[in-house]
């Protein structure tokens, strides 16, 4: 990592995009923040001493760093992050703010793979293995698990050494028809070598969905290999007549390509074919699409000086930015494979090179007409196959590295100096193609809530992490260049990491055995049904959000209740074993003076505390903690989430930040005050269960937290041998 010049900056305003109004409707002061701006390898961060609060912005994430026109307090920068954040930072001085504006564009877009953050990123916890997550995917297995290889479809290892299609894996599925002929006759006729391989076989019809990329067919070229390889295809599906060829480019769009000598399918060539269009637009429409959409949610025009848009410019802003048509023709195309694919017929999906809309379209039918893959583990595997091992180019389209310049290969270095013309480049490889894939499956969600084991907050952190460069997940353009780098051995997994917070993304509204009985999802894709995602691109903006996300008011009560459930089946055995005790003392006759008091601990006879009756020789009364203890050990009652602000260390809570309960004591924490789980006395299960810091220190150096077990042991025990005693 660099050295900074210019590590921390004293009396910095922030403003950002909503500050205002913000401050209007919290009836507070208009004075922005003032505090001190921290620059690290890895992060700006801005602290405000007056309001305790904190404002971490990851470097990997800034989109965008612009010098705006001198103000009266200092000289400002606009920052727009990928994640749609937008900071005003006004610096004092024009120097300091100079060199912060260099810094930013140098450590925003790093000119190599080795300075991204993920090949420094060490995480606090000593558990989180670097291994951890690698392994969650294996390509063959996945296949494996869809019934291939068979009669119809072959394992091909001519990729083995990426000599064929650098660009593609290195296990191929290819019908067990094609000779290696074939193969490569094909491979040459299509851009950059990526020929019709198999990425989905559906087990009920034995149709498939293959991809590829454009032919190199021009005006009039042909390839007798790469007609030959479609009709394996065709024979691979006995039950079908015809394969759908799947161009999801408009059509205009690709008779242009044919001036390159590129193109598309002729019916007459092929026979058995069928070509059917579908008007997904490319990767530069895409971004501008996306930047006039962050220029909508940007808008302030209205009665008030700094007020949200009026209705009707808001909305006529929303369709000239054609962004939901855009989601629309995803889903459209989609939704047209998979039902080719539940009638029995075949399809190939292609777009210009195969990596962007024929990823989106091929992995979204998969969502269609497979349950396994809207489960956490199906999805991520999902994206290990479709998008990650099909060669999708990750960091060109997310914008990772600075574009290389010059003959020399490298890029110029950028001073104070030479910054003062530069912006953070906005590469013509640059698009949201991935973003749009999770914005589809987010529409899927609000759809049919019941059909996902994941909710919107895993989609959010997939996003966001695909800019962050905290992980190797989604570093390279290809598996070739993720295996060059060894990535799984210098960096950690975003699978790993997630596997650590499963929790946070479990929907509660999931239901596996209705997705069992109606496996395929075939969502209603008119415009009365598709919703800007405000949450991802109004994400930081106040007021437009609920106070608190409906799914996790209802994780939260999903959590009491088995607290209190897990509480009284605890009570209810404990009753169980004092009524065995007080009805069959072994050494005692029973005693009608015998006598409880209200903590269950001082039970007196003539002949003593009722602690030295046992039950055999191992069963002993002071095995067991007194009835207050056990009542105050877990929290009957729980703080709702709704109006708490802050965490009990001070850390404050936005609208997607996770709030757990502690539930010994019931109040609402953070992700870093339940790092630790402990045993509950008053709980049956005996399992750890989320306590806070200061719960989990009291629970360590209280010497009855090791009875529960011992209680909960010997009433197992009496209940296997009061049905023994019952069975004649």
């Amino acid at each position: 990592m660099e050295r900074i010049r210019t590590p921390k900056i004293e009396n910095v305003r922030v403003l950002d995009r909503f500050y205002h109004w913000q401050n209007r409707n919290a009836m507070e002061s208009t004075t922005p923040s003032t505090g001190t701006l921290y620059l690290t390898p890895t992060h700006l961060i801005f602290v405000n001493p007056v309001e305790k609060r904190e404002t971490w912005v990851l470097l990997g994430h800034i989109g965008s760093v612009d010098r705006l026109s001198m103000a009266v307090g200092g000289s400002p920068l606009q920052i727009r992050c990928k994640t749609f954040l937008s900071l005003i930072l006004v610096i004092p001085k024009d120097r300091d703010s100079q060199e912060l504006y260099a810094a930013l564009l140098r450590l925003a877009q790093p000119a190599t793979y080795e300075e991204l953050y993920c090949f420094s990123y060490n995480p606090p916890e000593e558990s989180f293995d670097r291994t951890s997550g690698w392994n969650i995917f294996d390509l063959q297995s996945e296949y494996q698990r869809i019934g291939v290889p068979n009669q119809h479809w072959v394992l091909s290892k001519m990729n083995q050494h990426y000599e064929v299609c650098d660009t593609y894996p290195q296990f191929l599925y290819v019908p067990s028809s094609a000779t290696p002929k074939i193969l490569l006759g094909s491979a040459g006729f299509r851009s950059r070598g990526r020929l019709p391989v198999l990425s989905y076989l559906y087990p009920k019809t034995n149709a498939a969905i293959c991809r590829c990329s454009q032919p190199l067919s021009g005006f009039s070229a042909r390839c007798e290999e790469d007609e030959e390889m479609l009709n394996c295809i065709l024979r691979s599906t006995p039950e079908s007549k015809t394969v759908f060829i799947i161009d999801t480019r408009p059509r205009i769009n690709a008779m242009a390509n044919r001036a390159t000598g590129k193109g598309y399918e002729t019916e007459a060539n092929y026979v058995g074919m069928k070509v059917q269009f579908f008007s997904i637009e490319n990767i530069h429409v895409m971004r501008s699409g996306l930047q006039k959409l962050v220029e909508v949610c940007d808008l302030k025009t209205g009665s008030e000086d700094l007020s949200l848009p009026s209705h009707s410019t808001f909305l006529s802003g929303l369709q000239a930015t054609g962004w939901l048509k855009h989601i629309r023709s995803i889903l459209d195309a989609s939704l047209f494979i998979a039902e080719k694919i539940t009638e029995g017929h075949s399809v190939l999906v292609h777009c210009s090179d195969g990596w962007d809309r024929t990823a989106q379209t091929c992995s979204l039918a998969c969502l269609f007409l497979d349950p396994y893959y809207r489960t956490l583990h199906g999805f991520m595997a999902l994206i290990e196959k479709e998008w990650l091992a099909f060669g999708h180019k990750f960091s060109d389209r997310a914008g990772h590295l600075r574009p290389v310049f010059g003959n020399g290969g490298v890029s110029p270095a950028i001073t104070p100096s030479s910054a003062v013309n530069m912006v953070i480049d906005t590469s013509r490889e640059q698009s949201p193609v991935f973003a749009q894939f999770l914005d589809c499956v987010w529409q899927l969600l609000c759809q049919k809530p019941y059909a996902f084991q994941f909710n919107e907050r895993f989609l959010l952190v997939l996003h966001d992490h695909l800019y962050s460069c905290q992980f190797g997940t989604f570093i390279g353009n290809n598996e070739k260049e993720r295996r060059d780098l060894k990535l799984s051995e210098r960096t950690y997994s975003l699978w790993g990491y997630m596997k650590r917070h499963l929790n946070e993304y479990l929907n509660p509204l999931y239901d596996p055995e209705r997705c069992r009985l109606t496996p395929l999802l075939f969502p209603d894709i008119s415009a009365q049904q598709l919703r800007l995602w405000v949450t991802l691109y109004s994400r930081f903006e106040e007021g437009v959000h609920p106070r608190e996300p409906l799914l996790d008011t209802v994780t939260s009560l999903i959590d009491h209740s088995s607290a209190l459930e897990d509480h009284a089946l605890y009570l209810e055995r404990r009753i169980a074993l004092l009524k065995e005790m007080l009805a069959n003392p072994p050494h005692h006759r029973r005693n009608p003076l015998v006598t409880v008091t209200a903590n269950g601990a001082g039970m007196s006879s003539p002949h003593g505390s009722l602690s030295s009756i046992s039950m055999g020789s191992s069963m002993n009364w002071d095995d067991y903690p007194n009835a207050s203890v056990i009542i105050k050990s877990v929290a009957l009652d729980w703080k709702p989430i709704r109006y708490v602000r802050y965490c009990v260390c001070s850390t404050p809570f936005s609208q997607f930040t996770v709030k757990y309960h502690c539930w010994k004591c019931g109040d609402v924490v953070c992700r870093r005050c339940t790092d630790t789980h402990a045993p509950l006395i008053g709980l049956y299960s005996n399992k750890p269960v989320p306590v806070c810091q200061l719960c989990y220190e009291r629970s360590r150096v209280s010497p009855i937290k090791e009875k529960n077990a011992t209680f909960a042991e010997k009433s197992d025990k009496l209940q296997k041998s009061q049905k023994t005693e019952k069975v004649p």
